[in-house]
């Protein structure tokens, strides 16, 4: 059995988020409960859980600042919050799991599910730390938490400049010529990167405007910086448009 804990300063809340680990999420034992950020931080202290489910706000603190007090070595966090627009895009960025209220009880068995691989993974702090950057970021430095075979690293967005669908994988090419593969969908980061100037070209590249060179309308390509070309599946004309609104 894993050891859980709720903290939220809504007992209502504390209450339905209970019974629903207890209906959807039987491998999960809910030890505790706080409902201010004091009790909280005792009761993480005193038993060690291995899942946090935490609200976004707590009294005069966020659930943020109370992680940064009490540290985040020995337990995933799974973010809970009322607000369907407060950061979501931060969260996604960092891939730090949330749930919004009321509560879906698909998504809080995924979110259980995935906090329960990562249980003893070090990775939690470093996407705490791009969580906080992209919470008051603007796109230009926004960063994106992306895990590989190699570890958990943290990309400069606008250091991105195309991503490619490898059958269930997603090829990400840095300007620093370095390539990551990632297991996720390329529409998975379609959907994440699209609002911030990222084009889908053809049904295997995602490319970032920004780093687009020129358009070879002859060869139906694009020529993407360090001297890549690309095809294109979408009117040349359409991509020409996005390139002037781009350089306007």
């Amino acid at each position: 059995m894993h050891k859980a804990v709720i903290i939220d300063d809504e007992k209502q809340v504390i209450k339905d988020l209970k019974g629903m680990l207890q209906m959807y999420c039987p491998k999960l034992e809910v030890a505790g409960t706080a409902s201010t950020s004091k009790e909280a931080a005792e009761l993480i202290q005193k038993l060690q859980p291995e899942i946090v489910f935490l609200d976004v706000q707590i009294d005069e603190k966020t659930g943020l600042q109370l992680l940064q007090e009490i540290g985040t070595n020995n337990f995933q966090v799974i973010f809970v919050t009322a607000h369907q627009h407060y950061a979501i895009d931060a969260f996604k960025f960092s891939a730090v799991d949330y749930l919004l209220k009321p509560v879906d009880p698909e998504e809080l068995i995924n979110a259980v599910d995935k906090a329960l691989e990562a249980a003893g993974q070090k990775a939690l702090r470093t996407q705490l730390n791009a969580l906080v950057h992209n919470l008051g970021q603007e796109f230009k430095t926004k960063k994106i938490v992306l895990t590989d075979l190699e570890g958990v690293h943290v990309i400069d967005v606008p250091d991105i400049l195309w991503c490619h669908a490898n059958g269930s994988y997603t090829e990400f090419h840095l300007a620093t010529g370095k390539k990551m593969v990632i297991s996720k969908h390329l529409k998975t980061y379609e959907n994440l990167l699209e609002k911030y100037g990222f084009y889908r070209i053809h049904r295997s590249y995602l490319i970032n405007g920004n780093a687009i060179v020129k358009v070879d309308r002859s060869q139906g390509m694009v020529v993407m910086k360090n001297d890549h070309n690309l095809p294109v599946s979408i009117p040349v004309d359409m991509l020409k448009l996005i390139l002037d609104r781009l350089q306007s």
